[in-house]
């Protein structure tokens, strides 16, 4: 499942497992042609931090976790491996505990056998 949080500039991929969802999360950088043109994110492996795609195959992990039945959490910040985290605001600070509580949020829709709170 795919689902775009543009005010947060995340893209989340979940995969839904019997007793956790793991997650995928990609940096939006912006739009392609118009503003309602397709995302475009940080090529895997690219050349330069302009080096932009559409589509999720050919992009960069940001981030990647998973929440389990109960749930706790497990997370590892990927752009880290490559450089580190950079704000320019405090909004990117923000966004970064927002999306995984946001993934939180959606492991509770997805996941039937969830018993947290």
């Amino acid at each position: 499942m795919r689902r775009d949080f543009e005010e947060l500039q995340f893209t989340v991929v979940a995969e839904v497992h019997e007793c956790r969802v793991d997650f995928k999360v990609y940096d939006i950088c912006g739009r392609t042609g118009s503003p309602d043109g397709p995302f475009i994110y940080h090529r895997e492996g690219g050349v330069n931090s302009m080096d932009w795609v559409e589509s999720l195959d050919d992009s960069e992990i940001y981030l990647h976790g998973s929440v389990k039945w109960g749930g706790c959490s497990d997370w590892h910040f990927d752009e880290q491996d490559r450089v580190m985290l950079h704000g320019c605001s405090r909004h990117d600070i923000e966004r970064y505990g927002k999306i995984m509580a946001a993934c939180w949020d959606m492991m509770k829709e997805l996941l039937p056998s969830f018993v947290g709170d």
